[in-house]
């Protein structure tokens, strides 16, 4: 896929407690030269889920284990009004257990669940087939990502 205009940027927060996770995967997206990305990274759950629906970026990146808020209870916010509901959302968590994936994906409406650690072209190449789904390169399927669960 070509990269994008210099005026075409790919909207993503970054919402996680911890300001060296937020860093070190910001730093692991804008590794990749090919594309231009608008990353804001927020520590506060609160003040992020505000941000989010004002903004509406296309993909939130989001930590489970945070005070205030927790992922599970911005995730679904965003996922039940109807201005945010089409924003995707990637859980990347410490959390490596088959019921939290299934409770991210199934119970929250998250769109994608990744454990850490992982590698930086992973990230990259996944915030790369987000950004061909949601431009109707690549059809999203759900459906396999649920399927996988079960």
């Amino acid at each position: 896929m070509e990269g994008c205009s210099n005026d075409e940027k790919y909207k993503i927060f970054l919402v996680d407690d911890d300001s060296y996770s937020l860093d070190l995967i910001e730093m692991m997206i804008t590794s990749d030269d090919s594309e231009k990305y608008d990353i804001r990274k927020f520590t506060n759950s609160p003040d992020a889920l505000s941000k989010i629906i004002i903004e509406k970026p296309d993909v939130v990146v989001l930590d489970i284990n945070m005070p205030i808020m927790n992922g599970f209870e911005i995730c679904q916010t965003i996922k039940s009004r109807p201005e945010t509901k089409n924003i995707i959302v990637v859980f990347v968590t410490s959390y490596n257990s088959e019921y939290a994936k299934y409770d991210s994906i199934i119970r929250y409406k998250a769109d994608y669940y990744i454990s850490k650690p992982f590698s930086r072209e992973m990230l990259v190449n996944f915030i790369k087939m987000i950004k061909m789904a949601k431009k109707g390169y690549v059809p999203v399927n759900r459906n396999a990502a649920v399927a996988s669960l079960i």
